[in-house]
C-alpha cells in the first residue's frame, strides 16, 4: 500500500476536467470501469454524463478513504481538507 496521502483537490481538478480519465488518480479499476461504461453507452447520450459525474464523487470518495487508511496505519487523526 502506497503510505502517502493523495489530495483531494487535485482529485477534484483531475475528474471535472477529464471525467473518468482524471479517475485513474485514485481509482484506476474505478476509472477503466467507468471509461468502459461511458464509451458503450454514448450513443445514449445522457449515460457518460452520468459517468463524469460518478467519477467526480467515487475520485473524492477513495482519495478520503485511502488518507483515513494512511493516517490508521501511521496512528495518526486523519487529515481534513
Amino acid at each position: 500500500m502506497n503510505l502517502r496521502t493523495k489530495s483531494r483537490t487535485t482529485s477534484a481538478l483531475l475528474t471535472v476536467a477529464f471525467g473518468p480519465l482524471g479517475l485513474f488518480y485514485s481509482s484506476a479499476g474505478g476509472a477503466l470501469l467507468l471509461i468502459v461504461i461511458a464509451l458503450s453507452t454514448v450513443g445514449t447520450g445522457i449515460i457518460p454524463f452520468i459517468c463524469w459525474g460518478a467519477s467526480i464523487y467515487w475520485g473524492d470518495h477513495t482519495v478520503r478513504r485511502h488518507n483515513e487508511s494512511v493516517a490508521a496505519l501511521l496512528g495518526r487523526p486523519p487529515d481534513e481538507d
